[in-house]
């Protein structure tokens, strides 16, 4: 009977003919038979080759995903920096722009930081940060005036807009010595007691006359926005838009009457 070849003799024959073919690449025989084993060669190193490509693969993969992890990271970073940075920005346009409204007399000024707004669409109530306001306290923004203290406690302060319907504000043009006032209406403001033969045209600003002791003169207040005659009526109807822009500023200044600050 034949014999049958052990499983460690076969692998003996295999390696011993491993070492003979890189033996023979070495040779010049060997090198002309290169071509022809080169299959073969390739055939035996390609799962070596599968693992590294694999391995490699791997690697780089993990790598991307930990540097895309990393530059989102410092995408956000950047984005909340910048972000902050414009905020500051136009928070310090908005404080310098309050200084020249300080140069009006007669008042005590100070700056006031917006801490909420009323959830209707024109904001007709606003809560600033400010100590020792007092009702009656002027509120007014890089703009234009804004509106009156209504009610305050000790750190902030509760303001009426002047587009609040109980406030009413003695107004003129800067070109006239017309007289009027101007009332909140909610949404608008309606100007009274304009005679038609001398209102104004629309785009017009009317300013704070400072009649009645309470509005500093010379503050913007609104912009004419409607004229309409009424037929066998001596006044005309005239709707107006307040020019402070109360929505989007952090910053209000305030001002209170000296000789009631004084008290």
């Amino acid at each position: 009977m034949p014999q049958r070849r052990s499983p460690l003799r076969i692998l003996s024959w295999l390696g011993l003919l491993l070492v003979l073919l890189v033996s023979i690449q070495q040779l010049p025989v060997g090198q002309q038979l290169n071509l022809g084993m080169a299959p073969l060669l390739t055939a035996l190193q390609a799962p070596g080759r599968w693992w590294q490509e694999a391995s490699l693969w791997l690697h780089e993969r993990s790598q991307l995903q930990t540097d895309y992890q990393q530059a989102t990271a410092r995408l956000e970073k950047q984005s909340v920096l910048t972000q902050e940075v414009r905020s500051l920005r136009e928070e310090n346009r908005q404080l310098r722009a309050l200084l020249d409204i300080q140069q009006i007399t007669g008042y005590h000024w100070h700056a006031a930081k917006v801490q909420g707004r009323s959830p209707d669409k024109m904001s007709r109530r606003l809560i600033l940060l400010v100590q020792n306001a007092a009702p009656d306290d002027v509120i007014v923004s890089s703009d234009g005036l804004v509106g009156l203290v209504d009610h305050s406690k000790p750190g902030s302060a509760v303001v009426r807009t002047i587009l609040d319907a109980a406030i009413a504000v003695p107004v003129t043009m800067p070109d006239r010595v017309l007289a009027v006032l101007v009332r909140g209406q909610g949404d608008r403001l309606m100007v009274d007691f304009v005679p038609i033969e001398n209102a104004p045209k629309p785009g017009s600003i009317l300013q704070t006359s400072g009649a009645g002791g309470i509005f500093p003169a010379g503050i913007p207040v609104a912009r004419i926005t409607k004229v309409e005659p009424i037929p066998g009526q001596v006044f005309a109807k005239v709707d107006a838009e307040p020019v402070a822009h109360w929505q989007r500023e952090s910053w209000l200044a305030i001002a209170s009457a000296t000789e009631r600050s004084a008290q």
